[in-house]
């Protein structure tokens, strides 16, 4: 598997470097090419992350996963994550509204939380479409709470126990139409719990809300 994914990363960075820069050479009033070109940077966007999603899931299931902790501002990676997201949630009308409250420099593993919080918003882009996310982030001197909230149908109650568990797929009124390998939610609760956090399912009255909280190292 290792050797797979890591085989479809160079064609995949090289895919992702033409599409920008074919859209920093387009005409700014060539609107159809330059959803074009969103699209593929969109789409190598979504495989990037299923290649990270089957290599941590295979360190998982071999019990090599490990965090890399660095110094960080938590506030500017959630920033990273919804700007990688920001084309492919407008088409699919869906407003982000960040509020911002990490802004101490702290220690985690910024690519591991990079990647729970595309795991989050892979989710939102899927399911909520045509309504708010809101995403907050809270911090203490020993931890970060992040809460992402989405305007969607929501997860079903006797779905909410199997959501973490990879390869489950939920109601088949929820997941028609929509593809995925059912292991980002598992490998997000996986790199929290390295964090010494956890990620959760809340209850709401509407749409899914996901609480991660995080322990700085």
């Amino acid at each position: 598997v290792n050797q797979v994914s890591h085989e479809l990363k160079t064609p995949l960075t090289n895919i992702r470097m033409y599409a920008e820069l074919l859209a920093d050479e387009l005409d700014d009033e060539d609107d159809r090419a330059a959803r074009h070109v969103a699209i593929i940077e969109g789409e190598s966007q979504r495989l990037s992350r299923l290649i990270g999603n089957i290599l941590t899931f295979a360190r998982k299931q071999r019990e090599t996963l490990r965090l890399r902790p660095t110094e960080a501002v938590i506030d500017d990676v959630i920033r990273d994550a919804i700007e990688g997201f920001a084309p492919s949630l407008e088409r699919c009308g869906v407003a982000v509204a960040f509020e911002p409250g990490a802004p101490a420099t702290v220690r985690v593993d910024a690519d591991a939380l990079g990647q729970i919080l595309g795991n989050l918003l892979s989710n939102v882009e899927k399911y909520a479409h045509g309504g708010p996310v809101r995403i907050t982030a809270v911090q203490t001197p020993t931890d970060t709470t992040i809460t992402v909230h989405d305007s969607g149908p929501g997860i079903p109650r006797g779905d909410r126990q199997r959501v973490f568990e990879p390869f489950e797929r939920l109601s088949d009124a929820l997941e028609e139409g929509v593809s995925g390998t059912g292991i980002g939610l598992g490998i997000a609760r996986d790199l929290a719990r390295l964090h010494g956090g956890d990620l959760t399912l809340l209850p709401t009255e509407r749409g899914a809300a996901f609480e991660l909280r995080l322990r700085h190292a």
